[in-house]
């Protein structure tokens, strides 16, 4: 975490040549720290910074980081903003329900800091569009939630050469990591943390999150990004910082190379159903062709709203084509590859945030 009083390494960026008087104003209390000065306020201004996920973690590393003078901030999110997201995703309030969480995002930077040059991209991060995403960033910040999004910005960070800052929280449990495959003081990716692929396996929906720890990760978050460009304070590069937010402890873990290192095989990737995009599903239903299409989210959620006609995993018929959808896909994903294995399963592309998003209709259970 950056403290300005270790060695720290080498800074990630060279410094811009000037700094607006006002620029000076947003990051006094930053230059003041020891090691950061006038230097380290100028290296953050020619620093651009992607952020990936708009959401628990996303939203602290965005505030903070709309304030720390940086270059460009840009925030990739494909989702909208709902009203069970308010209690921790602080950037939003209830104005905000319904709208893409990446423009609402960027117009509170913008707010912040009005020379920061701020972009909004409702993209769906994934393998086949992550180079272009992250080409032309100097630092990328994974504050996704899927297994998936994270090994996309591994692999296409680690191509690039450049670091990126990952951070998790579920429940009441967080970590928080720096990954490099270029860094001078020795590579680590996140498949070294993780060399197996998996399915996602939680959810905030499901287990969870205490939002305190959302803002607690994504402000140790935001704070390696400074330590990674001014080069003050030691990143977590080779270390996990685990947050246990039922008892408050933080535990270190220290990382190495692992033998599957820097992109296993395309043939590892994790596994995903078929897709089904919202006007495919919204054309099978209109045919009346035999179709049945399960939520497989929480009662909870359900209450909020279902795609008319469907049904439970419980309900489901025998011997029909089937579509299945959660709030975003990780769910669906295990279900239709787990419970599902063997019928003619679907994923709907994008859940009900996707189903939603072009005004399409939920209805009362």
């Amino acid at each position: 975490m950056l403290g300005g009083y270790g060695d720290g390494m080498e800074p990630l960026v060279e410094p811009a040549p000037a700094l607006s008087a006002a620029r000076r104003r947003l990051g006094s209390r930053t230059a003041a720290l020891r090691g950061v000065g006038e230097p380290g306020l100028r290296r953050l201004a020619a620093t651009r910074v992607l952020v990936v996920g708009a959401g628990g973690l996303g939203a602290p590393v965005v505030a903070l980081l709309a304030g720390s003078g940086l270059a460009r901030l840009t925030v990739v999110d494909p989702d909208v903003v709902d009203a069970s997201n308010l209690a921790r995703q602080t950037l939003f309030t209830s104005e905000d329900v319904g709208a893409p969480k990446a423009g609402v995002a960027a117009a509170r930077a913008r707010l912040v800091d009005p020379e920061l040059d701020v972009r909004a991209d409702v993209t769906a991060l994934d393998a086949d569009n992550a180079a272009e995403l992250v080409a032309g960033h100097d630092v990328v910040v994974d504050a996704a939630d899927g297994v998936a999004v994270t090994r996309a910005v591994s692999d296409a960070c680690a191509d690039a050469g450049i670091p990126f800052v990952w951070g998790s929280a579920l429940a009441t449990d967080g970590q928080v990591a720096v990954f490099w495959d270029a860094a001078p003081s020795g590579a680590v990716d996140f498949h070294d943390l993780h060399p197996d692929p998996f399915l996602d396996d939680g959810s905030c929906a499901v287990d969870g999150v205490l939002p305190a720890l959302c803002t607690v990760v994504g402000g140790v978050m935001a704070a390696q990004v400074v330590a990674l460009v001014t080069g003050v304070g030691e990143p977590l590069l080779g270390r996990v910082l685990t947050v246990d937010a039922a008892t408050w402890t933080f535990v270190e873990s220290a990382l190495r190379r692992g033998p599957t290192s820097r992109r296993p095989p395309r043939l590892q990737a994790v596994p995903a159903a078929p897709r089904l995009s919202p006007a495919g599903l919204e054309a099978r239903l209109a045919s009346g062709a035999p179709l049945a299409v399960v939520d497989v989210r929480t009662d909870a959620e359900r209450a909020d709203g279902v795609i008319a006609g469907s049904v439970t995993p419980a309900e489901l018929p025998d011997g029909v084509p089937v579509v299945v959808y959660c709030a975003r896909g990780p769910r669906a994903d295990a279900w239709a590859l787990g419970a599902g294995a063997g019928r003619d399963v679907q994923v709907l592309d994008g859940g009900v945030a996707a189903w939603i998003r072009e005004d399409r209709p939920l209805v009362t259970p």
